[in-house]
């Protein structure tokens, strides 16, 4: 059985209100509105610890958020120069994950309509999601169908392993704060994070094997579509559970 977590009013103390078997509503549309989902072994914090743990989270996505757009700027202008479809998308994904890091911040500071707030950002986090994921998808088919090859440029193989190391560490932080509060949207944020590190993994690879071996110059470019396709479907299921909360 499911086990949900609301936001009530300001309150002296924590501005969660924690969840047992005795204060959940037994009606599953009811359940179904209401914004966290906190698994069946929800671990029990004191007021102060989960201050703290909230606090630690809104943290660590402050320092997402600055992090992302720094790094996703540089590597943006770093794959424009080299004509990199893989780079491009990560950077796109990057800068569009910093949306996603304000969405938790918001929800895990503001009390007052959750669940109408959360929808409505869902709905515009996939639409942006889907749009600039395509328009990647496009970008990297042209240059596959053109042959159009990367320009070499080992600053942006430095920028990308760079991002990796930083967003496992962040992914790594986050996961362990979610341990703490036992909330879906605090593992969804982790898990967010985890796949920045991943593409940015990827793309590194990429340009490594193209300026080692030229001659699979179309590796980037499909790497850019696995990307854009990730990014695409990533909308596609927010727009979903977007429209499952109502």
């Amino acid at each position: 059985m499911a086990r949900y977590e609301r936001f009530d009013d300001d309150t002296p103390g924590s501005k969660l209100t924690a969840v047992t078997k005795s204060n959940l509503s037994t009606d599953p549309e009811a359940n179904e509105k209401i914004d966290l989902f906190v698994p069946t072994n929800a671990s029990s914090l004191s007021v102060e610890e989960e201050t703290t743990t909230r606090h630690a989270l809104i943290t660590l996505n402050i320092i997402s958020i600055v992090v992302s757009t720094v790094c996703g700027l540089i590597t943006f202008f770093l794959a424009v120069e080299e004509q990199s479809a893989s780079a491009l998308g990560f950077a796109v994904d990057t800068i569009l994950d910093v949306l996603a890091f304000i969405t938790i911040i918001w929800r895990f500071t503001s009390t007052h309509d959750q669940v109408k707030k959360e929808i409505y950002v869902l709905r515009i986090l996939a639409v942006l999601f889907f749009a600039s994921g395509f328009g990647v998808f496009i970008d990297s088919a042209v240059d596959i169908r053109h042959k159009i090859h990367p320009i070499p440029n080992h600053y942006l193989v430095v920028a990308v392993a760079i991002q990796t190391i930083v967003f496992f560490c962040l992914a790594f932080g986050k996961y362990t704060v979610a341990k703490k509060l036992d909330v879906i949207s605090a593992y969804s944020d982790a898990f967010n994070t985890f796949i920045s590190a991943l593409m940015a993994l990827s793309v590194a690879f990429s340009i490594t094997i193209y300026n080692s071996n030229p001659n699979v110059w179309y590796f980037d470019p499909m790497v850019g579509m696995v990307i854009s396709i990730t990014i695409m479907v990533y909308g596609g299921w927010m727009m979903f559970k977007s429209f499952r909360s109502v």
